[in-house]
């Protein structure tokens, strides 16, 4: 149902001589003044009232496009027919639309043009119209009143909480195989805890080899040392240069490297039953070294 506001029409005739009412008044209509929105478009109604002889002067009509910062004129047209008293009715039909956003409601106003009207004797009238006021409307509210019920509104969905059982058994498994893997490596590898394992004893010779083998003549005692317990425990009893032969049999494992075993049990029987002279110098620690990391690489591969 549309409402209608009637603006009331000051009349200011600016005339060239003495004068009458030329213009007898004007009156604006609108729709319901309250609840528009953001981007709107309403249309309002003027209703101009002059005497026979004088006629609208175009050039006083407002412009189509913007007339504030809220608010634009998109169409303006002009009609006229007879009015009481021999005169003419002109009918200003203005179309405008808001681009107002609103916070709360408030008071918003269209501001008024001035129409200028003249005869053929070069009399001239001027009139302000289509001034008219409406209340903008917020699109949502922005506050609400302690207890009140706001309507129009969705509620909010409530929060999903997946479950977490797949992705917990997945890390679960991925964390055990990861440990499981890390715990054969050191067992092939004869780390600790591992590194004391009695069917392993190259690879604590290895590390023993490592340590002791570059400190001088007494390391390389020790290093020899260490690799020969090394063998006994591997054969199961002590193990002497003659008895290679039929160790590398019994484990042919290590039989590629024969050669320097045998170069090896020399070297030894040189330090440890000769005059020990030329013990390092047949054997350097670093050839010593390698034999130790061969035999427990080998003895990994079995």
């Amino acid at each position: 149902m549309r409402g209608l506001t009637a603006s009331a029409a000051f009349v200011s005739l600016l005339m060239a001589g003495p004068a009458s009412a030329q213009v007898r008044g004007a009156e604006t209509f609108g729709p319901r003044p309250f609840g528009v929105l953001l981007g709107d478009v309403f249309t309002l109604k003027t209703y101009v009232d002059v005497d026979a002889g004088f006629r609208l002067d175009p050039s006083s009509l407002p412009k189509v496009g913007p007339v504030s910062y809220s608010l634009d004129l998109r169409r303006i047209d002009v009609t006229d027919g007879p009015a009481p008293n021999s005169g003419v009715r002109y009918q200003i039909t203005a179309e405008y639309q808001t681009f107002y956003s609103a916070l709360e409601t408030k008071e918003e106003k269209v501001p008024p043009f001035t129409l200028a009207f003249a005869d053929s004797a070069g009399k001239r009238a001027e009139i302000q119209a289509g001034r008219w006021s409406y209340l903008t409307s917020p699109l949502r509210p922005i506050a609400s009143v302690s207890g009140e019920q706001q309507y129009g509104l969705r509620p909010d969905a409530a929060p999903r909480s997946p479950s977490l059982r797949r992705a917990e058994i997945v890390a679960a498994l991925a964390g055990g195989a990861t440990l499981l893997a890390l715990a054969l490596l050191a067992w092939s590898r004869a780390w600790p805890p591992f590194h004391r394992r009695p069917a392993r004893p190259f690879a604590a010779a290895a590390r023993a080899v490592r340590k002791a083998a570059g400190a001088g003549e007494a390391g390389w005692r020790a290093a020899a040392l260490a690799l020969h317990r090394a063998f006994d425990a591997a054969a199961g009893k002590r193990l002497f240069g003659d008895d290679v032969a039929a160790f590398l049999q019994t484990r042919p494992a290590f039989a590629r490297h024969e050669a320097a075993i045998a170069a090896f049990f020399d070297a030894s029987r040189r330090a440890f039953f000769g005059d020990g002279a030329n013990a390092a110098a047949a054997l350097p620690p670093e050839e010593l070294n390698r034999l130790a990391r061969d035999l427990a690489s080998a003895e990994r591969a079995t």
